[in-house]
């Protein structure tokens, strides 16, 4: 099983058996292409992923309804055919849009994708309602566990929940100063102590490149790289990759 962090924000590229999923694509330069009010980032790199790579997409997981995950343009660019896993929300506001694909709907039970048990794991305040982890299993019994938000503590411990990997946020943010919308350093490591975690791949890098409306409340804390990296192979560019069998 391979992870690629495919761009240098927040989308996941799976390998496994010559197969792949790709999480939240964003595969366009411009998040939003027209002109948004309300949320927009842009990149330089639209991927780092290469073409034989985006052929061998087999699944689409989408994990939130925010444009920053739900990129209509991108999951456009590729074929209809593929199926995409993501929740009730998501899949409404898909059909919406005209997408095509099969929409199937993740939780808690075991789905076979890639030949990977996947699971969709309840994540935290004040996403609980609207989006959710995922966990990864390989036939070796390897695991990636990822979330793009904040962890639900209680959950992971209480269900043992275990990865080598982890892919987590490490950049706190707050809306208002008050919400928090992404974790900082010291949950962060929190976080991969419980999931005994020895690699960390940092999800949402550099929140203060959202601009827009939404981009003028957010309050952003950068991550201690240094404590991380005291204690975790930290992988946090775009194209970093590692590989477990």
């Amino acid at each position: 099983m391979k992870l690629i962090k495919a761009d240098n924000y927040q989308t996941w590229y799976i390998e496994n058996e010559n197969e792949s999923i790709i999480i939240d694509p964003w595969l366009t330069s411009k998040l939003n292409e027209k002109n948004s009010f309300f949320i927009q980032r842009t990149k330089k790199i639209t991927t780092h992923l290469e073409t034989f790579q985006l052929n061998k997409i087999k699944a689409i997981i989408i994990t939130a309804p925010f444009e920053d995950h739900l990129n209509i343009e991108s999951i456009k660019y590729l074929s209809n055919k593929i199926p995409i896993y993501t929740s009730n929300i998501v899949s409404k506001l898909l059909l919406k849009k005209g997408i095509l694909n099969p929409i199937n709907i993740l939780n808690e039970d075991v789905t076979n994708i890639c030949k990977l048990k996947v699971s969709a794991l309840p994540t935290s305040y004040p996403y609980y309602s609207s989006t959710f982890s995922i966990l990864f299993e390989d036939l070796n019994n390897n695991r990636i566990f990822h979330e793009g938000h904040i962890v639900n503590f209680k959950y992971i411990k209480a269900k043992k929940i275990k990865a080598d990997i982890a892919i987590l946020t490490a950049e706190q943010v707050r809306l208002f100063g008050l919400i928090t919308l992404g974790m900082g350093t010291k949950n962060t490591l929190k976080a991969c102590e419980i999931l005994k975690s020895k690699s960390l791949f940092i999800t949402g890098n550099n929140p203060e490149d959202t601009k827009g409306f939404i981009g003028k409340f957010l309050l952003t804390k950068k991550m201690d790289l240094n404590k991380l990296s005291s204690k975790l192979d930290v992988y946090f560019n775009g194209g970093d990759s590692i590989e477990v069998s």
